[in-house]
This record gives C-alpha cells, sequence and structure tokens, in this order.
C-alpha cells in the first residue's frame, strides 16, 4: 500500500480537529498523562545532521521520495480513470501555508530512514474536511495502548504540554519493531554504537590537531606556584603552543621542566 493511498483513505475520515501548536509554548493544555518516551529517538534523529555519509544517504533517499510525481485514480468498471483536478491532490500538493507536499514527503521520509516511523497529523476545518497536513517529529508523539481495540489514540507533547489526538487525525506509517507493536524501527538504531564510535574518534582527531598533532605532556615544578604565576603560565602556553599552526616550537619554560607523554 503507497503512501498516497494510506494518506488518501485517511483524509476520507470527517472528524473536527483543533490545530496543534508545532511550536513549544503555544495551544491549549490538557491534564493527560504522557506515554513511556522512546529510547534515544531524538539522538537518532540528530544523527543525521553529525555523519556526512548518514546525511548523504538519507538525503537521497528522502529526496527521491519527494521528487515522485502522485496522481489519483478514480475506478470505473474494470479500468481506472485519472483525475486531475481534486481536493486530496490539491492537499498533497500544499500541506499547510508553510510546508510544501515535496517538504513534507522528504521531512517525513527523514524521519523513517532514522527512526523506522512517518508521522502525520491531519488538521480539518469546523465542517471535519481536512485542509492541513502536517509533519511530526517521531519523537514527539506516543501511541497509547487500548486493550480492547489495540490503540485508543496518540499523546503528542511539545514544550511540556502533552495534547490527545485520536488515531483518525494521525497518519502513521512505520518499519515494524520486532520487539514493539507500536514503535519503528529505524537504520540508526542498528548502527548507532558505530555512529558514535565515528563521533568520538572525529572528536578526538581534532583535538589531537588542534593540539600539535603530538601527545600532551606535563610541565613540572619543584615549588609551588601562585595563583598569578599559575594563570600567566597557562596563558602564555596556549598563545606560544597550542594550535596547529604553533606546532613543533621550541618551548621555553622559566623555572619549569617539561615531561613527556607517550602514545
Amino acid at each position: 500500500m503507497t503512501v498516497l493511498r494510506q494518506a488518501l483513505e485517511t483524509l476520507a475520515i470527517t472528524k473536527a480537529t483543533p490545530r496543534i501548536p508545532m511550536t513549544a509554548g503555544s495551544g491549549q493544555i490538557f491534564n493527560l498523562s504522557a506515554a513511556p518516551a522512546t529510547v534515544n529517538q531524538v539522538s537518532h534523529l540528530a544523527a543525521m545532521s553529525a555523519s556526512g555519509w548518514l546525511f548523504a544517504v538519507c538525503d537521497r533517499i528522502a529526496s527521491s521520495l519527494a521528487s515522485i510525481e502522485w496522481k489519483l485514480y478514480r475506478r470505473v468498471g474494470g479500468d481506472r480513470k485519472e483525475i486531475d483536478e481534486h481536493p486530496a491532490l490539491a492537499l498533497w500538493d500544499k500541506w499547510n501555508p508553510w510546508t510544501t507536499g515535496s517538504e513534507g514527503i522528504e521531512a517525513t521520509g527523514q524521519h523513517f530512514e532514522l527512526v523506522g516511523e512517518m508521522w502525520i497529523w491531519i488538521a480539518r476545518n469546523d465542517a471535519g474536511v481536512p485542509v492541513e497536513l502536517w509533519p511530526i517529529r517521531p519523537d514527539r508523539i506516543r501511541p497509547v495502548p487500548s486493550r480492547d481495540n489495540f490503540l485508543a489514540g496518540y499523546v503528542y507533547r511539545i514544550g511540556g504540554q502533552p495534547i490527545p489526538l485520536l488515531p483518525a487525525d494521525v497518519i502513521s506509517i512505520k518499519r515494524p519493531h520486532p520487539l514493539d507493536p507500536y514503535r519503528g524501527i529505524g537504520t540508526v538504531q542498528a548502527i548507532y554504537p558505530d555512529l558514535d564510535g565515528e563521533r568520538m574518534s572525529a572528536q578526538w582527531a581534532r583535538n589531537f590537531y588542534a593540539n600539535s598533532a603530538e601527545p600532551g605532556g606535563i610541565i613540572q615544578f619543584d615549588q609551588n606556584l601562585s595563583q598569578e604565576e599559575f594563570d600567566r603560565l597557562v596563558a602564555r602556553w596556549r598563545v606560544q603552543h597550542q594550535g596547529v599552526s604553533n606546532a613543533h616550537r621550541v618551548a621555553i619554560i622559566e623555572r619549569g621542566e617539561w615531561v613527556d607523554r607517550k602514545y
């Protein structure tokens, strides 16, 4: 089942729902407890901006998904007829006043690749007709399990404000999680330890070259320094020796001895 078909089927349901806030500090506050948080979802979403190759992969997949030309058909007998104009097509082309269809699809496509979930909230007018679509960050929405009907609804939380949403007002597409039927699983969850190691390695290399590409050392004194003498020594050492441009400069230390630290 395609994303468009799922979206159109959901849009056919008419139930009035007010607009929810997209930034903290606005919207109606409900006295409702939030569902348990998903572990590390924020870190997994942020991983795209911390890894060059991960960004390239996710961006290529999400932008390719957004470049697809979507069409709407009506089945007539045993054939299908393309529909050129329809409110659903207009809505899919322009999700809301600030988000085009391609931007919305690309944003949710990024979410799907990173954490295995797409969430879209449907805003309706007073007549219950869908008028806007809003991509929702997966870490901000929680399914509410139901003992009898599997799913009672969702809790959208932003800025400490929990907002209940009906199942009919949320489009949820996920890659099935082997341990959690309510959540999805993304690629980053499987490779996050490797990404974290890559990040720490890059940070270590950056600090290594920022400190003359040599291991650190100790300046040893046979007497206690006053606070003023200590601060003056540290400041002078940073100016004369810290950074790649100051690598391998000869150090002159008054009343002190340099002790190397080996690899």
